[in-house]
């Protein structure tokens, strides 16, 4: 039996290792099937979310699959019989459409789980960093002269932990629900008004001086359950920060403005009519872009890749009207160029809730203008008679709290926020309805020389079509183990992939969903159920775009480019790229993620169209409001941060006024 296990079981170890025997061929591995699994199991360990069931039941199904084809269990069988086997009836299967409905749903979830753990317990490794020429910040040539410019002092949140919070009651004059991009904003203007705040956030607060270069270890610490949101057919993964700071700890800091289309669309009577007064919008975006220091990065260093990207579009013509195309605008300020956004900056220049408005309106507004409890999870707010009393809570150490409050601004993002409105019955039956997303999905490029696409800003530069087009295109790449569970290719083909990884760049594609079915829904195995499955048009916008970033790379000298579709492809050509059509026939046949979700509790001056009235009010409460991405009436089809926020800013004094 393995020794030194602190979470995967013996069978579990096992079937893991032997997946990872037939995963990782190369004759110059650098780790054993066995250290992988190890690596996966300290993982697992110390990871925090409560839907880590999936893992298991992932590799009980992997483990037992085989006995349903007469095989003998898969840690059981000779390597090259389980290569075979995996090939043959994971692979094939699935691809070829041998089997159809749930039963291929699971089959397919089950494997993409599975060796999404191998990649992780083998590329998050520093054994391996060298065989696939990733360098980590620390020790490139340039790291000492970079963080020479790093302040020795910058202000620091002082959170609560529940070691801090004594009794099962506590009182609060308003309490904010989540600590992100809504959040923190209101938190700050609430205490500007003469509001004592209560915050309260189910993540940890992990210091940015406590952030590592490790991936995995920063997985576990600030996105937790944030990182296994899936979708109810288990294809479409939904990624979301769950720390002290919210999303804005990991996200890219991208911020665009509400098109101007979208916002006509949000407040037309004869359509969704959020009620919005137009002339206060425009200033809360003002004022949050000077509050968070947004700009454009023209100073930064870019990711080298993205040069690729840039000179694919000068040469086929589209940095003219009517495409929009520059260098993102983004809350950074004198970007290292690490590429650690999405893991957390820990050199204070990406400008988080974390190293700014949190600690700012702390210093500003004193110990008791704004407290924050965290590993304080809301599970339920008690409500009778038309006002909101109290949220009734659950700390990490597994006592109950409750807090009572004057007023109560529900701001947890837009699944947590439904979700938490689910479970307390509050908000009518539109709550969880209208769930919108920016469905996005990356194409790869592989370039003759080195490009080192890691070592600069993550997202770099845009490219915006024509509205009728709807999609976005978006400069992206990532740090080793980040980028290894997105690349494509399987086996032999993504080993092989991953060995030229630092001659890549890549670009993603961000389609605005329509559909105004998707809804979310209470999970019985806990937290959400995602309904949502794209609709083909919203598919062939995807398509559209994943075939014009191939044609940029490949004006640019692409050797070759890959998107990320289930049955591995590349395409060398523009008439190879037009085969796309036929290739993605649903949305299996490709991998989908976001972490951009909108909706569900919608804002409407009609009570039939929104949970939420346009005082951001809770219908039928008078002192129960939601502020966050959710009350979106509709995605926007960009970046969602500079809105959620400047919503915020523009809903604070409302919720001061009605509630003093």
């Amino acid at each position: 039996m393995p020794e030194g296990l602190h979470y995967l079981s013996h069978l579990e170890f096992k079937t893991l290792t032997a997946l990872a025997e037939v995963l990782v061929i190369g004759e110059d591995e650098r780790l054993t099937p066995e250290e992988v699994s190890h690596n996966v199991d300290r993982y697992l360990s110390t990871f925090k979310a409560r839907r880590k069931w999936v893992v298991r039941i992932a590799l009980l199904g992997l483990l037992l699959y085989p006995l349903l084809r007469l095989h003998a269990p898969f840690s059981m069988m000779a390597p090259q019989e389980r290569l075979d086997f995996v090939k043959r009836r994971f692979m094939s299967d699935v691809t070829e459409r041998r089997i159809s409905g749930l039963w291929r749903t699971l089959v397919q979830a089950m494997i993409r789980v599975a060796q999404q753990l191998v990649y992780l317990g083998y590329y998050g490794d520093k054994r391996t960093f060298a065989s696939v020429g990733y360098v980590p910040f620390s020790e490139r040539p340039r790291f000492a002269a970079a963080v020479s410019k790093v302040q020795p002092y910058r202000p620091r949140v002082a959170a609560l932990t529940p070691a801090d919070l004594e009794g099962s009651t506590i009182e609060a004059d308003v309490v904010v629900i989540g600590s992100g991009a809504a959040g923190a904003i209101l938190g700050y203007r609430l205490a500007e008004t003469g509001r004592q705040v209560l915050m309260l956030e189910r993540g940890e607060h992990v210091d940015p001086s406590d952030f590592s270069e490790d991936e995995a270890e920063m997985f576990s610490g600030l996105y937790a359950d944030g990182a296994l949101q899936l979708s109810r057919d288990f294809r479409f993964q939904v990624l979301q920060g769950m720390c002290v700071g919210g999303t804005t700890v990991v996200n890219n800091a991208v911020s665009f403005d509400l098109p101007e289309r979208v916002f006509r669309r949000w407040n037309d009577p004869n359509e969704l009519d959020a009620g919005l007064d137009e002339t206060r919008l425009r200033e809360s975006f003002r004022t949050v872009r000077r509050l968070i220091g947004v700009r454009e990065q023209t100073e930064t260093r870019l990711q080298p890749g993205a040069s690729k990207f840039v000179e694919g579009i000068e040469r086929l013509g589209l940095d003219t009207p009517p495409n929009r195309f520059g260098v993102v605008e983004a809350n950074l300020a004198d970007c290292l160029g690490s590429g650690y956004c999405n893991i957390g900056c820990a050199f204070g220049k990406k400008l988080s809730m974390l190293d700014t408005v949190l600690p700012w309106a702390q210093q500003r507004f004193g110990p008791d203008g704004l407290r924050i409890a965290s590993e304080c999870r809301a599970d339920r707010i008690v409500a009778s008679d038309g006002g909101a009393e109290a949220v009734a809570c659950r700390l990490s150490d597994g006592r109950r709290l409750q807090v009572n409050a004057r007023t109560i601004v529900v701001a947890a993002g837009a699944l947590n926020s439904s979700e938490l409105l689910l479970r307390s019955k509050l908000g009518g039956p539109l709550v969880g309805r209208y769930v919108g997303f920016n469905v996005g999905s990356p194409i790869t490029a592989d370039f003759d020389e080195e490009l080192s696409s890691y070592d600069g800003l993550q997202i770099s530069h845009y490219l915006e079509p024509p509205p009728e087009r709807g999609f976005v295109l978006e400069t992206w790449f990532n740090p080793v183990v980040s980028q290894a569970l997105a690349m494509p290719g399987w086996f032999e083909d993504h080993y092989r992939n991953m060995r030229r990884y630092a001659h890549m760049t890549s670009a993603g594609v961000l389609v605005g969903t329509t559909s105004r079915d998707s809804r979310v829904r209470l999970a019985l195995t806990g937290g959400l159920d995602i309904d949502y499955k794209p609709t083909q048009e919203e598919l062939g916008k995807l398509i559209d775009g994943l075939k014009l970033t191939g044609r940029i790379y490949l004006a640019a000298g692409a050797r070759r480019v890959m998107p990320t579709t289930l049955r591995y492809h590349e395409f060398r050509s523009e008439r190879e790229l037009d085969r796309l059509d036929q290739l993605i026939k649903d949305s299996s046949d490709i991998s989908l993620g976001t972490g951009h979700p909108q909706g569900g509790n919608a804002m409407s001056r009609d009570p039939h169209k929104g949970v939420v009235d346009p005082s951001f009010r809770v219908r039928g409460f008078e002192n129960l409001y939601v502020c966050d991405a959710s009350v979106f009436p509709s995605s926007i089809g960009v970046n969602p941060q500079l809105t959620v926020m400047a919503l915020a800013d523009y809903a604070a004094p409302l919720i001061a006024q009605k509630s003093s």
